[in-house]
């Protein structure tokens, strides 16, 4: 039979091993799980040597611990979930509406040029925005415009004309930084986009060389 101070001093080792792991731990998830199991064990030696103040510390620490906890577990499955809506073209603009204006365009209007000092990003409601470099056509619910705020000296990537009467909404990038800061899921989802803009933008270039290198071709078998 184990003495009863030995239970307690076991516990009090136990808690103190957990407490070493969350100063060692490199990443948030298994640093918030050992400081839960820390404080749990921490309160329950405090209780039992009856330093009622350390007990009551550890005791309010621990569900703090787990609401932190529960948060960085959420913002992973935003996180997966926006890389998800990204990867498959979805995004939800309902919720930015408050942030942006509105701006409604005529068929043939030039929203901006390739070379363009860019200010703004846009997300088009209604109609259709070809974008003549890279020789896509945007339908309603594309974002589209946040390149520039990537690029060197922002300037825009495409030339943007309105295939049809088109209604936007835009938002300026001192604000898109500011909601990207806010929410992550959001700030995630405009990184998987600008990757798959650049991706396509090589596949783009790659065919392009490849039918220059076919017409030289067929030019030297010509001549």
């Amino acid at each position: 039979m184990i003495p009863q101070n030995w239970l307690v001093e076991g516990i009090g080792y136990l808690a103190a091993a957990a407490n070493v792991f969350v100063f060692t731990s490199n990443t948030m998830i298994p640093l918030r799980i050992a400081a839960i199991f820390a404080n749990c064990l921490f309160a329950a030696y405090f209780f039992l040597k009856g330093y009622y103040p350390l007990f009551a510390l550890n005791a309010f620490m621990a569900p703090i611990n787990v609401f932190r906890l529960n948060q960085m577990q959420r913002l992973i499955s935003d996180m997966r979930s926006a890389s998800s809506a990204a990867s498959a073209g979805e995004f939800d603009h309902e919720w930015l509406r408050p942030y942006m204006k509105p701006l409604n365009l005529p068929q043939g209007f030039t929203l901006h040029r390739k070379g363009d000092l860019s200010e703004e990003a846009y997300i088009l409601v209604r109609g259709e925005v070809s974008l003549l470099e890279p020789g896509v056509t945007l339908e309603p619910g594309a974002f589209f415009g946040e390149m520039g705020l990537f690029t060197e000296e922002n300037r825009r990537t495409a030339t943007a004309v309105a295939s049809t009467d088109v209604e936007l909404l835009c938002v300026r990038y001192d604000e898109l930084l500011e909601l990207a800061a806010q929410d992550p899921q959001f700030g995630f989802y405009l990184m998987k986009l600008m990757m798959k803009r650049m991706q396509h933008n090589i596949e783009v270039a790659r065919a392009g060389g490849r039918v220059r290198q076919e017409r030289s071709d067929e030019a030297r078998q010509r001549s």
